[in-house]
């Protein structure tokens, strides 16, 4: 029941990472005026959002399928392209070795040092040595995860990129999302077990058995990891799946949304 817990607890943070994801990539390009209220102008500044080459030729309708979405060019999900060998490596790249990957370790680090784990020896919980080991941990669970998944991800063709469901029942969209946990897309387009997110979870909640402290080392706890971290992807995909709707909400509804000056790196889909 506590292993749940966290996981649900880890998968609401993830989702409210994905929003805030989402709302970062709005307020990275040009803001939407504030005097533009009409549909249209609202419609045109989201397009301006959007890059070119991700622009369907025309409307997304389908009146065969009364379920799917019917919506102008840029205002519905933006159809991904086959993602190539070097953009996995790319990715990949920059999810180890970006400016991303190496600055956000620290807040979990910082988090465990002010609420460590019951019975957490001293040099894990105390000083700049045990924020240094935390941060080693989280760092080698980003790598963990990332190198796993790309390397399957890579050898079996798979695209691990979530893709945005097409219909407007929340309900389908919601499951759509918790479903891609466990099924995703190959690099033609068709469904398949997301063999290579699973490898890369496992990959990042057995890595600490070989350097975390005596008692945190064990396979019950690497199995909770695991647990967690399944639980947080999930989260992470209803993010991406309603992030972008709450954006075009808090826009339309003139909603302040602060100017944060949000580097491109941040946005990285």
């Amino acid at each position: 029941m506590k292993v749940m817990v966290f996981s649900f607890a880890y998968g609401v943070l993830s989702l409210a990472v994905g929003v805030s994801s989402a709302l970062s990539q709005g307020l990275v390009a040009e803001q939407i005026p504030q005097s533009r209220t009409s549909e249209t102008a609202l419609q045109s500044a989201l397009i301006q959002q959007t890059r070119p080459d991700d622009l369907p030729d025309a409307p997304q309708a389908n009146p065969e399928k009364p379920g799917m979405r019917m919506s102008p060019p840029g205002m519905g999900p933006r159809p991904l392209l086959p993602q190539t060998f070097h953009d996995k490596f790319m990715e990949y790249a920059v999810s180890v070795a970006g400016p991303r990957a190496l600055s956000v370790p620290a807040i979990p680090s910082l988090i465990r040092l002010a609420n460590p784990p019951k019975n957490y020896p001293r040099e894990w919980r105390q000083g700049a040595q045990a924020f240094g080991r935390n941060y080693g941990d989280e760092l080698a669970t980003v790598f963990a995860f990332e190198t796993g998944r790309f390397a399957v991800g890579a050898v079996l063709h798979e695209d691990f990129r979530y893709h945005r469901s097409t219909s407007t029942n929340f309900f389908q969209r919601a499951g759509h999302a918790l479903a891609f946990t466990f099924v995703d897309r190959s690099d033609d387009g068709r469904a398949r077990p997301a063999l290579a997110n699973f490898a890369g979870i496992a990959a990042s909640s057995y890595v600490g058995m070989s350097y975390l402290p005596k008692g945190f080392n064990d396979i019950t706890h690497a199995d909770q990891r695991f647990a967690v971290r399944l639980g947080a992807a999930a989260g992470s995909n209803l993010g991406a799946e309603f992030g972008p709707d709450i954006f075009r909400y808090l826009v339309e509804h003139h909603v302040p949304i602060p100017r944060i000056p949000i580097p491109e790196w941040w946005t990285k889909r």
